[in-house]
């Protein structure tokens, strides 16, 4: 009786498999040419998710795609059954005319994808902490191939989704393989407590990419780069002083944090001022060893009524980019803790500028930039061969998003990482 029951049992189940196997196999899509390439894989441990083609325009919404559908005889209205059958068809192919020709109208144009990307993971040597980061390669990426590589660094309190991938976007159009990361602290990345702005920490994060990037195969080791926007800017410069794998940098809207911490945009804080803001450090620091909670403190203004009358246009513009619809996002959370300031104060992004020659520097800058006297300074202190590049009307943010800034920075940096990361000159011992 028992092995009846047994033999029946995995009859049964042998044929539930069957059928499920079958049922599984006629749902499943085919695998389109696009699917395909998305599922491009690169061999490296890092990497997480599948590359994703990204396209310059999005489809027609769910909700126009469910209106061009043609009208079929069940979804015709009761009221139709009393009208005759020739008219009711009639009736039935004029909709379906129409549906084509709307159908049409409201197609989207197909852009060919520039780039790809997928989100990676690796750890900070030095602290062990977990770095977010999206790498970008070519649309015509091949993983046999060694590609130079960007690092692209982002301003304080930004995340890697902002004005830092945008520029990992438009380089890797051009033929790169570039990163933009979260650093620690900020974002996806680790670390504890939460949004600490320490340059030390910053700069040790540009390090950190250089490691990553060398252990890719399809990245030449010889020939990457760094670019900083904003304070990531000075981050980045201060980090190629010393890191000899970096062999070209640019800035984009450099901001030297350390300096404006200290004395202020355009260098308006007293020493006494100064001496203020570091007793104020000082005794926060006090309250939270013995068991105070901790202070943040905010980058721009939080609403459009904390912005006082009297606000520098940067300070305005800080708020639009980073508060509004403009280039919010999520998590960049616009705030850092407040005792990580006296670190901020100690430290000079653009500490010596001449020992990164031989290789190349260069520095852009918008014409109604505020803050276009940190590069001027650097400039003028750096050795061949360096760049200084002005683009007319554009302000200290508005080279963080707009269109008619962002093309002639994009093509002027394309230019000069094709001709030094390729060409660049090495310290002769």
């Amino acid at each position: 009786m028992k092995k009846t029951l047994t033999a029946a049992l995995a009859a049964c189940m042998l044929m539930s498999l069957v059928q499920f196997s079958a049922s599984a196999k006629q749902k499943a899509p085919a695998k389109s040419k696009t699917q395909e390439q998305i599922e491009l894989k690169i061999d490296s441990p890092a990497m997480k998710e599948n590359f994703q083609n990204e396209t310059e325009q999005k489809s027609a919404k769910p909700e126009q795609q469910e209106a061009i559908k043609p009208v079929t005889a069940a979804q015709t209205s009761t009221t139709d059954k009393n009208v005759p059958k020739t008219e009711k068809s009639k009736a039935k192919k004029d909709k379906t005319k129409d549906a084509v020709k709307k159908e049409e109208q409201v197609k989207p144009v197909k852009q060919e994808a520039q780039y790809m990307k997928e989100k990676v993971f690796y750890l900070k040597q030095c602290d062990n902490i977990k770095i977010a980061a999206e790498i970008y390669v070519p649309k015509d990426f091949d993983k046999e191939r060694e590609y130079p590589a960007i690092i692209v660094v982002p301003p304080s309190g930004g995340v890697k989704e902002q004005t830092a991938g945008l520029y990992a976007q438009k380089l890797a159009a051009k033929g790169f393989v570039t990163l933009a990361y979260d650093a620690a602290y900020q974002g996806e990345s680790g670390g504890e407590p939460r949004y600490v702005e320490d340059p030390a920490s910053r700069v040790e994060d540009v390090r950190s990419a250089v490691d990553y990037l060398t252990t890719l195969p399809f990245v030449d080791k010889d020939n990457i780069g760094v670019l900083g926007i904003c304070s990531g800017g000075g981050y980045a410069f201060n980090a190629a002083e010393t890191e000899m794998r970096i062999k070209a940098v640019a800035t984009v809207s450099a901001f030297d944090l350390g300096r404006a911490r200290r004395q202020g945009l355009g260098d308006t804080l007293t020493e006494d001022q100064q001496k203020q803001k570091l007793k104020n450090i000082a005794e926060q620091r006090t309250r939270e060893v013995n068991g105070k909670s901790y202070k943040y403190v905010e980058y721009v203004p939080d609403s459009k009524k904390e912005i006082p009358s009297n606000a520098s246009a940067m300070y305005k513009e800080g708020y639009e980019y980073y508060k509004t619809t403009r280039g919010a996002h999520p998590r960049a959370v616009n705030k850092y803790l407040y005792t990580s300031l006296d670190k901020q104060m100690a430290f000079t992004a653009f500490d010596k500028p001449e020992s990164i020659s031989p290789r190349a520097v260069m520095f852009i800058v918008g014409g109604n930039a505020e803050t276009a006297y940190f590069s001027k300074e650097a400039y003028d202190k750096a050795q061949a061969p360096k760049e200084y590049f002005v683009i007319p009307n554009a302000s200290h943010f508005g080279l963080f998003d707009k269109t008619e800034y962002i093309a002639p920075a994009v093509e002027k940096l394309g230019e000069f990482y094709s001709k030094y990361l390729s060409n660049h000159q090495e310290w002769s011992l």
